[in-house]
């Protein structure tokens, strides 16, 4: 059983039962047949009460399923918790559901208890019955909300008191706010040196391996490449034409702290560095981001690989949903040493940190392998405010 049980007010009842038993042998030994009627069913009726006290529940169950809901600022959707009741039916209980603030009850009354929103849901569910509530929800701040408390309030049905059912697995299903993100008016150039495989029709490089169509011969054009079969229909020589590509990759390396603290535009930057992983993304151009912040592993601090496509994306918005001013944070030299050493630079590296004349030693080395830009502490969504680049 998934529920730790609590039960309240049936002491009250067993002293009602001794009672109407001590009752019901005086009224039998007196002779008073009436009185033993009524007496005998108000018995049948603590029965029934203390048989459904002692089995409700017992195969009631809330289905854990691992589901995470992502949501922007300001946006809404909703917490679907789906139950399955295989015993006795339950009446007239009280859902109670407990989530971090990270997220907001939209539109239902609810209580606010320390970091914690309380919601409390009106609940039946009959014998062998599926039930799903819906709780909508709105995200309020970036960061991840997890189900703190679930519990049934179970009131009995004849008398005072009431069965509290509190679900005691870890509960799998939460959710999770993305930082704010705003529109980026920037041109991603590509490298004039390697191939790559993003289709750019400005690119000098052609992917023989995706041809797109033919035109006339013109003098200079390689023998291999003549399309021969289109050349016999027209009767005239014809060109393979190929898709254009390019090598457009993207690292951002972005500076939170001060020697091991976080400093206060902590959510500025990370709303900066969620902005520019969404305008990569709208173009399909791979992308990877180094933040100074501690991590256990392998790398010694968040470190996204290079990567694309929609999973990549999400992968990145979540690690940057759950980041946290708590987290303790590692010098950015030595970050920028760790990369020099330890990884390939992408076509262009965003630097974005205070203090940038610190670290010009290393990142002068890093502009003979990579196209650094620098982006100003201040610079929020692609719009500068107060200093330039």
């Amino acid at each position: 059983m998934n529920w730790n049980r609590h039960g309240s007010g049936m002491t009250n009842t067993k002293i009602y039962l001794d009672l109407l038993i001590f009752t019901f042998i005086l009224s039998f030994l007196f002779k008073q047949y009436i009185f033993v009627a009524v007496i005998s069913f108000l018995l049948l009726i603590g029965l029934v009460q203390i048989i459904y006290y002692r089995k409700v529940g017992q195969r009631f169950e809330f289905v854990n399923t691992k589901k995470r809901i992502r949501l922007m600022k300001n946006t809404s959707s909703d917490l679907t918790l789906t139950f399955n009741n295989k015993g006795l039916p339950i009446w007239n209980a009280v859902l109670t559901i407990s989530f971090q603030t990270n997220i907001v009850p939209n539109g239902i009354p609810n209580t606010r208890v320390g970091d914690f929103h309380e919601v409390k849901i009106p609940f039946s569910i009959g014998y062998k019955k599926s039930v799903s509530l819906k709780v909508p929800i709105k995200g309020a701040s970036r960061g991840l909300a997890k189900i703190k408390q679930l519990d049934v309030q179970i009131p009995h049905p004849l008398t005072d008191g009431s069965i509290l059912l509190e679900f005691k697995p870890y509960i799998l299903l939460d959710a999770i706010v993305f930082p704010n993100i705003y529109d980026v008016k920037e041109n991603f150039l590509p490298s004039k040196l390697k191939q790559g495989d993003l289709a750019l029709n400005s690119s000098l490089f052609d992917d023989p391996f995706f041809p797109v169509g033919t035109r006339e011969y013109e003098p200079g054009d390689q023998f291999h490449h003549i399309h021969w079969k289109a050349s016999a229909k027209t009767g005239q020589l014809q060109t393979k034409v190929f898709t254009r590509v390019a090598n457009v990759s993207v690292l951002f390396v972005v500076n939170v702290g001060e020697k091991y603290s976080v400093l206060s535009d902590f959510e500025d930057k990370l709303e900066w560095l969620a902005s520019y992983i969404d305008a990569c993304y709208k173009e399909d151009i791979p992308f990877s981001f180094a933040l100074n912040v501690r991590t256990s592993g392998k790398v010694p601090f968040v470190y996204l690989p290079l990567g694309s496509g929609d999973s990549h994306r999400i992968q990145a918005m979540e690690l940057l949903s759950i980041l946290s001013i708590a987290h303790s944070i590692i010098p950015f030299d030595k970050l920028l040493a760790y990369l020099d050493l330890h990884e390939e630079l992408p076509v262009a590296t965003y630097v974005k940190t205070h203090r940038v004349e610190a670290y010009t030693p290393l990142l002068q080395r890093w502009e003979q392998r990579t196209n650094v830009l620098y982006k100003s502490p201040t610079e929020i969504g692609g719009i500068s405010h107060g200093y330039n680049d």
